[in-house]
């Protein structure tokens, strides 16, 4: 899987408990575009979001 900063980015503020819509609004994208890539790491699982965003530290 791919990752760019702006993944890091999305799956950090999701797993901190930030709306998707804030999180669409602040990196300025859809609001679809912030949830796939969310799901991807596990949304709407905080849990399993902190440690898919450590994985991503550990891999970049």
């Amino acid at each position: 899987m791919s990752t760019t900063p702006e993944h890091r980015t999305i799956v950090a503020m999701l797993a901190a408990g930030s709306p998707v819509w804030y999180v669409a609004a602040v990196i300025k994208s859809d609001r679809h575009y912030v949830y796939t890539v969310g799901a991807r790491h596990g949304y709407p699982d905080r849990a399993a979001m902190r440690q898919s965003l450590q994985q991503l530290a550990e891999a970049g």
